[in-house]
């Protein structure tokens, strides 16, 4: 009710609005008018539909959204009670629920006299308005207008006295802290209090007669949106917003105005009046509560609110992430008994409960237990909230996992008794003085070094600014190593491996490391390292490279090192033998410019590339010219040339003149060239042979048949046989030619690849072979469809299929054909039940001309012809066998042939 009331008790807004109904958000009725239960006097505070049914306009159903839709429109409410008293007025929406401001609607004087009635019952701008509305619906007689003069007699004595009380709200509604103003529907201003007037800062008669809308902070500016507003006014919106605006010392400021009209009873909008209110404070309040609110919900530390007991009354979602309770887990438990454990400190955990209870501050570290039972290291920071009197209202405190920073506190310990022990068994010598040169820390070595005969922890504080003096018999120049002392003591400046002659024959490397903190100087380490057998080993060294560079200088191989642009910095005797040059004319040269042609160039340049940007080593062939103009053709191994640091500064290359080999290379291959158009002449030849061949066995043939059916020929039995023997023979030798042309094919004839149905082709070859009737040939699944030449791929299935068709030598031959997919091969076997194979003939079998049976027709080369074939497809084939019970050959191609599946 604030936002309407003026600051107005309730007493008082019950005589601006006698007949207001207060409903809640469940629209229950909360509140109403004095003079409400004069007329209603069954009225309760329950339900609104209980109480009272709405006559206009029609709704289906008493719900929010139905409240919503008769908002700033007319009203007619009537009760459920006997009388049915009616209510004309308006429903508008505020932030308790809706109010209802209206008034009692009779039909008669005798009506207002019959509920008890009188003027102090109605609003001050209604009575009288009721009266003549009254009056217009029925003729007033005499007695009934003298009833009525009489009431309003009344009525004027009655306004007479509350004509102060009417003062009285006046003043209260000047007095009143929040500014209030009364304007019209064109937002000019007729009225407005001191507080008014102090936020525009303007004296009364700027502001009477002016709009609304020439102030701060409701200036507006856009004359459409100024049209727009004053429009709303016409039609009675209710104006309930906020504003911020700066004032004359830059502060900004927020005001909050509330905005609704004065109707008469017709509702008709006589006045609007507003009320606004400083809520400066409020929206700082409020938005630093909303930024701790959101600080402390998004901290990544957990945040705890609890009592002054220390119960938990609030945490954040990190709490819950960082514990895994859930906030009802630890809502209304004491925040020091919550996250105890069995290692946790019980004198921790009273002192965190003490310093709650007394609202003391707390900064300590403790082991929590999380809901899981594993344990963690907890930084724990709280403080209290107190009033303006120091009362503790609540207390705050943050809650961080430490134990990573534990861990890295053991961790740097342990650390830095390591770095001790390392410094204090360090092989070279360790002095560290302070600015005062008192020493600090020194190892044992430095007392091995220079012969001190004191354990070094008992040397801590030693002041060494004469031990220089003391000890400079023991070097080889003392006076030499005196000054050059000072001067370094003096300049502070880093040496790094300075070298030390000692007196005995030893060589030292002395380092001076100045120390700095916060850019001053803060002391000094001196490092001591014996490099005697370090010297000796470079003189050594020094040796072997001499002795390596005369080996190199006199092997067989050219050896040449260049830079990264390809300058000439080594070149070995076998190098320069190669190229006809000196080395003083290769030194210092572009290698490239000296040797090859613009074409090899290139060539050299994207090698040196591969060498200083992708460190590649490999080998390569390059034609070049010496120094007498001979092209001569080199075999060069290069690789990365490397720094100490691992940085490639070249390259090195080992040369091999290969000129002659080339040459042989060449002759070799004019030779297999010449080879191969003999193998064609050869193949050519064989293709004539053979047709000579065979002709004069096909007349022999043919012969041979004209004999045998010459009626008057007789034969004796031997006769017939010798001709059938003979006829045999030159079948056998028929097939004989055929075989060998096959086999002269095979590697000669370029194989056509196609998409291969196989079950199309065993079809064809059951179709044409000869297949006697007591022998079965079973296909005992689905073939595939490969890319392979197709009539090799029918000449090896016929030749083995055939095989096993003519093996059979039981009653019921069976010959069964197979496959199987097996990774990346096609596996094929052919199996039958026939005479079988000795081991020892497993391999024979497939040489030419070897065959393992006795049939005269077998000329030993069809196996041959097979493996030949599965060769060529990169396959293998192989058998099983066992003597009079049959054989499987198997064999199997790669998916992939030539490129092709």
């Amino acid at each position: 009710m604030e936002q309407i009331e003026f600051n107005f008790r309730k007493d008082t807004f019950s005589k601006i609005f006698p007949f207001y109904i207060l409903l809640d958000t469940n629209l229950c009725i909360k509140s109403y008018g004095n003079s409400i239960p004069k007329i209603i006097p069954e009225l309760k505070k329950t339900l609104f539909k209980d109480n009272f049914s709405i006559s206009r306009p029609h709704i289906e159903e008493y719900s929010i959204n139905q409240f919503n839709t008769i908002i700033n429109q007319l009203v007619i409410l009537k009760s459920n009670y006997i009388d049915e008293t009616i209510l004309r007025g308006q429903f508008e929406i505020i932030d308790e629920g809706y109010l209802f401001v209206g008034s009692p609607w009779f039909v008669s004087i005798d009506e207002v006299v019959q509920k008890n009635l009188s003027i102090n019952d109605f609003a001050f701008h209604d009575s009288l308005l009721d009266i003549l509305n009254v009056s217009k619906n029925y003729e007033i007689n005499y007695n009934d207008l003298k009833e009525l003069l009489k009431t309003v007699n009344d009525q004027r004595n009655i306004l007479k006295k509350d004509k102060e009380e009417l003062n009285k709200l006046s003043l209260v509604a000047s007095a009143n802290k929040n500014g209030v103003v009364i304007f019209d529907t064109k937002g000019i201003i007729s009225w407005c209090n001191d507080a008014y007037l102090n936020i525009v800062g303007l004296p009364l008669n700027k502001i009477i007669g002016s709009s609304i809308h020439d102030f701060e902070p409701n200036k507006r500016y856009d004359p459409l949106e100024i049209e727009s507003i004053l429009n709303e006014f016409e039609k009675g919106v209710i104006f309930n917003n906020e504003k911020t605006t700066i004032s004359p010392d830059g502060k900004k400021i927020w005001f909050k105005t509330i905005k609704q009209p004065v109707r008469d009873a017709d509702g008709k909008i006589l006045n609007y009046f507003a009320i606004i209110e400083d809520v400066t404070s409020e929206k700082e309040k409020e938005e630093k509560l909303l930024l701790l609110s959101s600080l402390a919900e998004k901290n990544i530390s957990a945040i705890i609110i609890c009592d002054n007991l220390g119960e938990i009354e609030w945490v954040n979602d990190s709490f819950v992430e960082l514990t895994e309770y859930t906030r009802e887990d630890v809502l209304g438990k004491k925040l020091y008994n919550i996250l105890k454990g069995p290692k946790t400190s019980v004198e921790t955990l009273e002192f965190i409960k003490n310093q709650i209870i007394n609202g003391s501050e707390i900064n300590t570290e403790i082991i929590n237990y999380k809901k899981s039972k594993t344990h963690f290291w907890s930084k724990l920071r709280g403080r209290a909230i107190t009033n303006d009197k120091g009362d503790v209202l609540k207390y705050f405190t943050s809650q961080e996992d430490i134990s990573f920073e534990k861990e890295h506190r053991q961790h740097l310990i342990e650390s830095e008794n390591r770095l001790y022990s390392l410094i204090k068994n360090f092989q070279s010598g360790i002095l560290l003085e302070d600015v005062n040169r008192k020493i600090q820390l020194v190892n044992k070595k430095f007392c091995e070094i220079f012969g001190i005969d004191i354990d070094p922890e008992l040397m801590q504080g030693f002041d060494c600014s004469d031990s220089a003096e003391q000890t400079k018999s023991q070097f080889k120049n003392p006076d030499v190593f005196i000054k050059r002392l000072k001067t370094i003591l003096k300049e502070q400046k880093l040496v790094i491996a300075e070298e030390i002659e000692m007196a005995d024959g030893r060589i030292l490397e002395r380092s001076y490391i100045p120390i700095l903190k916060d850019k001053k100087y803060d002391g000094h380490l001196w490092n001591y390292v014996d490099v005697t057998i370090k010297k000796r080993y470079d003189q050594s060294l020094e040796i072997e490279k001499t002795k390596y560079s005369s080996i190199i200088d006199n092997m067989n191989m050219g050896l040449l090192e260049v830079d990264n642009k390809d300058i000439i910095q080594l070149a070995n005797q076998s190098f320069c033998l190669m190229s006809g040059y000196k080395k003083s004319e290769l030194i210092g040269k572009n290698a490239s410019t000296i040797f090859l042609d613009k074409m090899n160039k290139k060539i050299i340049k994207n090698k040196l590339l591969d060498r200083t940007i992708k460190s590649v080593a490999d080998s390569y062939e390059i034609d070049i010219k010496n120094k007498s103009k001979e092209i001569r053709h080199w075999m060069i191994s290069g690789a990365p040339n490397y720094n100490l640091n691992g940085e490639v500064i070249g390259s090195i290359g080992i040369h091999l003149d290969i000129t002659e080999k080339k040459k042989l290379e060449i002759q070799k291959e004019e030779l297999l060239l010449k080879l191969e158009k003999q193998n064609e002449s050869l193949n050519d030849y064989a293709h004539m042979i053979s047709h000579d061949l065979k002709s004069p066995l096909r007349s022999i043939h043919t012969l041979i048949s004209w004999i045998k059916e010459e009626k008057d020929m007789l034969f004796t039995e031997n006769g017939k046989k010798y001709m059938d023997m003979l006829v045999e023979k030159v079948e056998k030798m028929d097939n004989l030619i055929d075989g060998v042309l096959t086999i002269s094919k095979l590697d000669t004839t370029a194989y056509k690849y196609q998409e291969v149905d196989l079950n199309e082709i065993l079809n064809i070859i059951i179709a044409i072979i000869h297949i006697p009737s007591h022998v079965t040939i079973e296909i005992t699944n689905k073939f595939p469809t490969i890319y392979t030449d197709k009539y090799r791929i029918q000449q090896l299935f016929q030749n083995l299929i055939s095989n096993a068709v003519n093996y059979s030598n039981k009653k019921a031959g069976i010959v069964t054909i197979t496959y199987k997919d097996i990774d990346d091969f096609h596996l094929f076997s052919i199996t039958d039940n026939g005479i079988g194979i000795e081991k020892s003939y497993h391999e024979k079998i497939f040489d030419i001309f070897e065959s393992y049976s006795d049939d005269s027709k077998s000329s030993g080369i069809g196996l041959s012809i097979v493996k030949k074939i599965i060769e060529n497809y990169k396959g293998e084939i192989w058998l099983e066998s066992e003597l009079n019970k049959g054989t499987t050959f198997y064999f199997k191609i790669p998916k992939v042939n030539n490129g092709s599946t």
